[in-house]
C-alpha cells in the first residue's frame, strides 16, 4: 500500500475540484484490498454507486473505516475507530476532512 501526503491529497483534491478524490477513492481501495485479502472489496463498483447515488458515499466513508478497524484488530495494531466521526463529517458537509482521516489511517497501516 502506498504512504500518500495528506497536503498533497488535499492540494490536489481542490485543484482538480475533486476529480483527484474519486481516483483516491478508487486507487486506495483497491490497494486496501489487496494488502488486506478481502475479496468482497469492489472499488469501480464502489465508485460508479457513489457518483450515481451520492448517499451511496456515506455509507462507502463508513464501510471503508470500520474495514480499517477489522484490519488493525486482525493485525494487532493499535486501533483507531474513526468511522463514526467520518460518517459525521461527510454528512454535514466535510467529506475531504474524512478521507483524509482515512488517508492517515492508511498511512500508519502502509508500514507494517
Amino acid at each position: 500500500m502506498k504512504k500518500r501526503s495528506i497536503p498533497l491529497v488535499l492540494v490536489l483534491s481542490f485543484v482538480t475540484c475533486g476529480i483527484y478524490s474519486l481516483f483516491w477513492m478508487c486507487q486506495t481501495r483497491t490497494e486496501f484490498a489487496l494488502k488486506s485479502g478481502q475479496q468482497n472489496i469492489n472499488p469501480g463498483l464502489e465508485l460508479f454507486l457513489s457518483i450515481l447515488c451520492f448517499p451511496y458515499f456515506y455509507y462507502w466513508i463508513y464501510r471503508f473505516s470500520r474495514d480499517i478497524v477489522v484490519y488493525q484488530t486482525a493485525h494487532n495494531l493499535p486501533v483507531k475507530d474513526n468511522s463514526v466521526l467520518n460518517l459525521f463529517l461527510t454528512i454535514f458537509g466535510l467529506g475531504l476532512v474524512a478521507e483524509l482521516l482515512i488517508q492517515e489511517q492508511l498511512n500508519e497501516i502502509a508500514d507494517c
